[in-house]
C-alpha cells in the first residue's frame, strides 16, 4: 500500500496545479487581462489535454484578443472532446459571423435551435446569421416564432425591422422599429436609424416627431440631431434646422451630409460667409456632389467671388457631360445614321467622341476607320484600323489568330486586309 501513497500524492498535486492554473486563468479572463489568461490556460492544457473546459476558455480568450482563426480551432477542439457543448457551438457561430462567414454561422445556430427549441436566444442568433447571409425571409420566420412566445424582447422587433427594411417593406420596418423603441427607449442607434429612414422616405412629420423624442431622451444622440435638422430643412423650418445642425456639429459630427445641409441652411438664412465656409468643407469631402456645388456657386455670388462661382458651374457642366451616358449613346446612334446618309465627315466625329467616352467599346474605333476609309483620307483610315487592332491584341501583326477569336472579333480580318491594302496604296502614292 505504501508504494501507491506517493502516486496518490502526485495525482492530487497534479489536480491541485490544474485547478490553480484554471482559477488564475478565469480571474485574469474576467479582469480583461487576456494575455495573462492565455498563459495560464495553456499551462492547464499542458497538464490535461482532454478537458474541454480548458479549450473553451482558451477559445474565448483568443476571441477577445481578436485572434479569431485560432479561437475557431480551440472551439472546434471543444466539440471534438464534447460534441454536445452548446456554448462552444454558439461561440463558433459568433466567430464565423465575425469573420464574414454568415452561412456557416447559421448552421451552428440552426443545430442549437433544433436541439433546444425552447431557447429563444438560438433562434434570434440564427435569424441574425440568416439575415447577414442574405436570407431575410428565413430570418423573419424564426423571429416571428420568438415574437409569439415573447412579446417583451425589443431585439426581436428591431431585427424584424431590419429584415423588412432589407425587403423594402417600409410600413413593416417602421412598425417594428417603433415597437422595439417602446420596449427599449434608451437605444440611441435605433432612434437615429428610424429618424434617418423617415427623412430618406420624405416622411418629414414622422421624422420630426421621432427625432424630437430622441433628443429629449438623450441630448447627445448625434444621428437624431442630424436627421432632425435635415427633416426641418426639407420641411422649410430653417431656424429649427439651423439649431439642430449646429448641435450636430458641436457634438463632433463634421461629416459631408452635416456640412452640406448646414451650409445650405445658412445660405437660405442669408448667412453667406458661414454658408461658404461649410459648403466649401463639404465640397472638399465630395468634389462631385452637384447639389453642394450649386449652393456654393450661388453663395460665391453673395460673397464677392462671382468668378469662383462661374468656375464651379463649369465643373458642374463637366460632371454632367461625363456622366450623361444617354447623351453619349445617342451620339453613337447619330454617327450610325450620318454614315447611312454618306455624311462620313460628320459621322466620324461622333465615333471619335465615343472612343473617349466608351474606350472599351471597340466597334467605335472600327467605325471611325470606316468613315475615314476614302480615297482622300487613307492615312487616317490606316491609323484608326491600327488602333482598333491594337486594342484587341497589341501583337496583332504576329499573333496566330484562332477561328474562335476571329469569330468573336468579326472585324479583325477585314481590318487586317484593309491595313495591308492601305499601306500598299500609300507606298505607291509616295513613289509617284
Amino acid at each position: 500500500m505504501k508504494y501507491f501513497f506517493p502516486i496518490g500524492i502526485l495525482f492530487c498535486t497534479s489536480l491541485s496545479a490544474q485547478q490553480s492554473c484554471y482559477d488564475l486563468a478565469r480571474v485574469a479572463y474576467f479582469s480583461g487581462q487576456y494575455e495573462e489568461a492565455l498563459i495560464s490556460i495553456q499551462q492547464c492544457i499542458e497538464l490535461d489535454t482532454a478537458n474541454y473546459q480548458y479549450f473553451f476558455l482558451k477559445g474565448k480568450t483568443l476571441e477577445n484578443l481578436y485572434r479569431f482563426d485560432e479561437a475557431i480551432i480551440a472551439q472546434q477542439k471543444v466539440l471534438l472532446l464534447n460534441p454536445d457543448a452548446a456554448e462552444a457551438q454558439s461561440a463558433l457561430g459568433a466567430l464565423h459571423l465575425q469573420t464574414g462567414q454568415p452561412a456557416v454561422s447559421a448552421q451552428f445556430y440552426e443545430q442549437l435551435a433544433i436541439a433546444e427549441p425552447s431557447v429563444n436566444r438560438w433562434k434570434i442568433n440564427w435569424a441574425t446569421a440568416l439575415q447577414a447571409a442574405g436570407k431575410p425571409n428565413d430570418a423573419l420566420e424564426q423571429l416571428k416564432i420568438v415574437a409569439q412566445n415573447d412579446t417583451t424582447n425589443w431585439l426581436v422587433y428591431k431585427n424584424m425591422g431590419d429584415c423588412y427594411h432589407r425587403l423594402d417593406s417600409l410600413y413593416q420596418t417602421f412598425d417594428n422599429y417603433y415597437r422595439a423603441l417602446s420596449l427599449y427607449p434608451q437605444n440611441k442607434n435605433l432612434w437615429g436609424t428610424l429618424t434617418r429612414l423617415l427623412v430618406v422616405n420624405d416622411q418629414l412629420e414622422g421624422a420630426i416627431e421621432v427625432g424630437s423624442k430622441a433628443v429629449v431622451i438623450d441630448s447627445t444622440n448625434v444621428d437624431a440631431w442630424k436627421y432632425l435638422g435635415i427633416a426641418y430643412n426639407k420641411a422649410g423650418f430653417r431656424n429649427y434646422a439651423y439649431s439642430a445642425l449646429q448641435k450636430t456639429l458641436a457634438l463632433g459630427d463634421s461629416s459631408f451630409i452635416t456640412l452640406n445641409h448646414y451650409g445650405a441652411v445658412n445660405y437660405e438664412l442669408s448667412n453667406y460667409e458661414e454658408a461658404e465656409k461649410n459648403l466649401l468643407k463639404a465640397h472638399q469631402l465630395d468634389p462631385n456632389d452637384i447639389s453642394t456645388m450649386r449652393y456654393l456657386a450661388r453663395t460665391y455670388g453673395y460673397t464677392g467671388k462671382a468668378q469662383k462661382g462661374l468656375d464651379v458651374l463649369k465643373k458642374i457642366d463637366d460632371i454632367i457631360a461625363r456622366y450623361d451616358t444617354i447623351g453619349m449613346k445617342v451620339n453613337v446612334q447619330r454617327g450610325d445614321l450620318l454614315r447611312r446618309l454618306n455624311r462620313d465627315s460628320e459621322a466620324v466625329q461622333c465615333f471619335i467622341t465615343a472612343t473617349k467616352n466608351f474606350p472599351d467599346d471597340l466597334q467605335n474605333y472600327y467605325k471611325a476607320a470606316l468613315c475615314y476609309d476614302t480615297p482622300y483620307s487613307k492615312k487616317q483610315a490606316l491609323d484608326w484600323y491600327t488602333r482598333y487592332l491594337e486594342k484587341i491584341a497589341p501583337d496583332w501583326q504576329t499573333k496566330e489568330w484562332t477561328e474562335q477569336e476571329l469569330k468573336e472579333f468579326k472585324f479583325v480580318s477585314i481590318s487586317m486586309r484593309r491595313v495591308e491594302s492601305l499601306m500598299i496604296d500609300l507606298l505607291l502614292e509616295e513613289e509617284k
